[in-house]
C-alpha cells in the first residue's frame, strides 16, 4: 500500500542538464508545511460522488495578461477525471489530415454518472469538426478511452469496464463514421485489468493496462506477478483487435528488484512501424523504459531515471531528499526509431523510520527528459516553473491548496489551513507530459502546470497548458510557452496528437474550478460539485511556436489580426447555414463580404475583436438563393475568398 507525507513547494530554476546524482536544490526553492499520510493506492474509478449542479464565483488577484487563443470546444462531459497520473493521447491525425478525439464523458452529473462512456467527435478534412455533445459510442459503461486508426481508414476506441474488468472495443463502420460496433475484448478473470493505453500500427494494436485494487468482500484483488502487485502488462492483436496474441504479460526485466507495487495511470505507449515503446513511471521506481525493435517479441529495458532506494521499503531512512519521478510520463518514437521519454520531476525524503510514512513534494516543477542515445539515468529538465512567473522574482508561486489532496476524505486541517484542494494524485505541481512529432522530426511536448495570480475564490491556481519543443532530437529545447492562458479556467489532461502536420493538434478538458470533482470534492464541504466541463481543441501553427510568439501580443495592440489559414465552408453545398474555420494569426476583427457571380454584393457580417488562434465561423445563407457565390474573409489588410454553393 502506497503512502505519502508531503511538503509544499514553489520552485524557481532548476538545472538544465544533469545525471541524477548529481541534481542539486534550486535557488529560490520554498517549502511549506508538511503533512504525513499511509501509502496506499490513490488510484480512482469512481462512480459514487455526485453533487448539485453549481457554477462557483471565482477572482483575479492580480493581472497576468490576455487571453490571446479561442479555441474549439468539441465536446463535454460531467465526469471530469480524464486520468489518475499520464494523460492518454486521446486525439489522432488520419492520413489525409482528418482528425479524431475522444474522452471519458457522462451526459449527466447525478449518482452514478449515467452514460459514462467514450465521448467521440471527428474533425473532416476541410477542418470542421461534428456537434458538441456529450454521448457516449458504446451501448454499455466503459472509461478511460484509447483511439487508434485502423488500416482500412476505421476509427476504434477501447474503453475500460470497471466493474468486470476487460475491455470494450468500439470501431467505426467508414473513415468518417462515428465508432458503433462494440466488443469485450481482454478479459483477465478474476482479475479486473482497466487503465488502458494503445497505440497502432495498421491493424497491429498494442496494449497497457494495469489492474484495480478495489475488491468487494470475497473477490480476488489484483494479481502479484514478479513481486509486483497489480502490475502493468501487456497485450498485442495482429488483427485490428479481433484476436490478441499476446494477453497481459509481464515485460522482461519489470519485476520485484524495480518496485513491489504497480499503478493506474502510470505509464504510455508509443509505436512507428516495427518499433514500439513503454514507459512506466513512479515515485519509488523512477521512470524505465522498454523497446521493441519486432512489433512486441522481444524487449530491451533503459532506466531512464532509476530510483536511488528502489525498490523501496517501508520504513528506509532517505534523508538526502532523492530526485525521482512524479508517475506522469509521456513516450515517443521518432522517424528514425529513437526513443524518447518525459516525466514530471519529485523528490521524496523519509526522516522517522519508526513510522511507514514518508514526504513528498508536491509543489515541485520540472519537467524531464531522455532518448536512448543518453544512456542510463542521464537526463535533464526541459521545462520548468520559473518560465510562467508572473510577478518577476523568477518563481511561480502556488497556493497551499493547489498542492493540497483530500485526507480520508476530508479537507485537510492541519497547517496551512486550507478551505479546497486541487492536486491530483501524488503527482508534481508540473505534470502530464504528451508529445508528438513531425515529419522533420521535430518533437513538441505539452504540459500542465498551476499559474501563479490566476485564482479561483477559493484561492487555488488555475492550471494551463504549455508546450516546449526540440529542432535538433532533443539536444536543444525552446523556450516553455503558454498554450491556453484562459483566465479563471482550468485547463488540464492535454492531450497532443503523435503526428504534427503544420500543426500542432491538442485537445483538453477546460471547467472554471480547480481540481476535480472526483478527486477533490469534500461532500461535506461541497467545494467542488459535478459542474459541466468542456473538451476543447486547438491547432497551434508550428511557426508560431518556433517564433515563440505564443501569446507574447497584448490588450493594446490594435485591431489588425491577420487571417493566416481558412478551410472551405462546410457542409457544402448548403442551406441556411454554413461554418468556415479560421486561424488568426493577431487579435482583431474578421468581415465576411458574401457575392454573387456577377459579382454584387448579398450580404456582410463582421466578427469582431476575436483573439488570436482558432474560430469557427457561421456564414448565414438563410436569405441567399440556390446558387454559387464567392466568400471573402478579411482581417487586418489580408483577405482570404473561397467559393460555396447553396441548395
Amino acid at each position: 500500500m502506497k503512502k505519502f507525507y508531503i511538503f509544499l513547494s514553489s520552485v524557481a530554476m532548476i538545472s538544465s542538464a544533469f545525471s541524477q546524482a548529481q541534481i542539486s536544490l534550486p535557488a529560490g526553492a520554498t517549502f511549506g508545511p508538511s503533512v504525513k499520510t499511509s501509502r496506499s493506492n490513490v488510484f480512482i474509478d469512481n462512480d459514487t460522488k455526485t453533487g448539485t449542479l453549481a457554477k462557483p464565483k471565482s477572482k483575479v488577484v492580480s493581472g497576468r495578461g490576455a487571453n490571446l487563443s479561442s479555441f474549439v470546444r468539441i465536446g463535454s462531459t460531467y465526469y471530469d477525471l480524464q486520468s489518475n497520473y499520464s494523460t492518454a493521447h486521446r486525439v489522432v491525425m488520419h492520413k489525409n489530415q482528418a482528425i479524431s478525439a475522444a474522452w471519458t464523458t457522462s451526459y449527466s452529473g447525478a449518482q452514478g454518472f449515467p452514460g459514462r462512456g467514450t465521448g467521440y467527435n471527428f474533425r473532416t478534412t476541410a477542418g470542421v469538426w461534428g456537434k458538441s455533445d456529450s454521448s457516449r459510442v458504446e451501448n454499455v459503461r466503459t472509461g478511460w478511452p484509447c483511439i487508434g486508426v485502423l488500416s482500412n481508414g476505421n476509427v476504434f476506441t477501447i474503453g475500460h469496464d470497471a466493474t468486470n474488468g476487460g475491455f470494450y472495443m468500439t470501431v467505426s463502420t467508414s473513415n468518417d463514421a462515428r465508432p458503433s460496433v462494440t466488443t469485450s475484448i481482454l478479459q483477465d478473470a478474476p482479475y479486473k485489468p482497466i487503465w488502458a493505453r494503445a497505440a497502432s500500427n495498421g491493424d497491429t494494436i498494442h496494449l497497457i493496462c494495469s489492474y484495480t485494487d478495489s475488491a468487494a468482500p470475497g473477490e480476488q484483488r489484483a494479481p502479484t506477478r514478479k513481486g509486483i502487485f497489480a502490475p502493468m502488462v501487456y497485450s498485442r492483436s495482429l488483427d485490428g483487435g479481433k484476436n490478441w496474441d499476446i494477453k497481459h504479460m509481464m515485460l522482461p526485466d519489470y519485476d520485484s528488484t524495480l518496485t513491489d507495487n504497480g499503478g493506474a495511470d502510470q505509464y504510455n505507449i508509443d509505436v512507428r512501424g516495427n518499433n514500439v515503446a513503454i514507459v512506466n513511471s513512479d515515485l519509488f521506481m523512477g521512470t524505465i523504459v522498454w523497446k521493441s525493435t519486432d512489433f512486441g517479441n522481444n524487449w530491451k529495458r533503459f532506466d531512464a531515471m532509476k530510483f536511488k532506494y528502489a525498490p523501496y521499503k517501508s520504513k528506509t531512512l532517505m534523508i538526502d531528499t532523492p530526485f525521482t519521478a512524479d508517475g506522469t510520463c509521456d513516450v515517443l518514437i521518432d522517424n528514425s526509431g529513437k526513443v524518447h521519454a518525459f516525466w514530471g520531476l519529485s523528490r521524496v525524503i523519509d526522516d522517522d523510520t519508526t513510522d511507514t510514512q514518508f514526504s513528498f513534494f508536491p509543489g515541485y516543477q520540472g519537467l524531464m527528459y531522455w532518448n536512448e542515445d543518453m544512456g542510463d539515468s542521464l537526463n535533464k529538465v526541459i521545462a520548468n516553473g520559473a518560465a510562467f512567473d508572473n510577478t518577476g522574482d523568477g518563481i511561480n508561486s502556488l497556493r497551499p491548496s493547489t498542492t493540497s489532496a483530500l485526507a480520508s476524505g476530508k479537507i485537510p486541517t492541519t497547517s496551512p489551513t486550507v478551505s479546497t484542494v486541487a492536486r491530483l494524485g501524488n503527482t508534481s505541481a508540473l505534470r502530464s507530459p504528451n508529445a508528438g512529432i513531425d515529419a522533420s522530426g521535430n518533437i513538441f511536448c505539452a504540459f500542465s502546470l498551476p499559474i501563479e495570480e490566476d485564482l479561483s475564490d477559493l484561492d487555488a491556481n488555475f492550471r494551463d497548458l504549455g508546450i516546449v519543443y526540440s529542432k535538433d532530437g532533443g539536444k536543444n529545447w525552446g523556450t516553455p510557452q503558454n498554450i491556453t492562458q484562459s483566465l479563471l479556467l482550468e485547463d488540464d489532461y492535454g492531450s497532443v496528437a503523435r503526428d504534427v502536420n503544420d500543426f500542432v493538434h491538442v485537445v483538453w478538458q477546460q471547467d472554471d474550478i480547480p481540481g476535480t470533482n472526483l478527486q477533490n470534492n469534500d461532500a461535506l464541504q461541497a467545494n467542488h460539485d459535478v459542474v459541466l466541463n468542456k473538451i476543447m481543441y486547438q491547432a497551434i501553427p508550428v511557426k508560431d511556436i518556433f517564433d515563440e510568439v505564443i501569446g507574447l501580443a497584448n490588450v493594446d495592440e490594435p485591431n489588425t489580426g491577420e487571417v493566416m489559414i481558412v478551410n472551405q465552408n462546410y457542409p457544402n453545398p448548403f442551406e441556411n447555414t454554413t461554418s468556415v474555420m479560421v486561424w488568426l494569426t493577431r487579435p482583431g476583427d474578421v468581415k465576411i463580404e458574401v457575392r454573387n457571380m456577377l459579382g454584387g454584393i448579398e450580404k456582410n457580417q463582421t466578427y469582431s475583436d476575436l483573439f488570436k488562434g482558432n474560430h469557427e465561423l457561421t456564414i448565414d445563407g438563410s436569405d441567399l438563393t440556390s446558387g454559387v457565390y464567392t466568400y471573402t474573409l478579411t482581417a487586418g489588410g489580408n483577405s482570404v475568398s473561397k467559393t460555396m454553393m447553396v441548395k
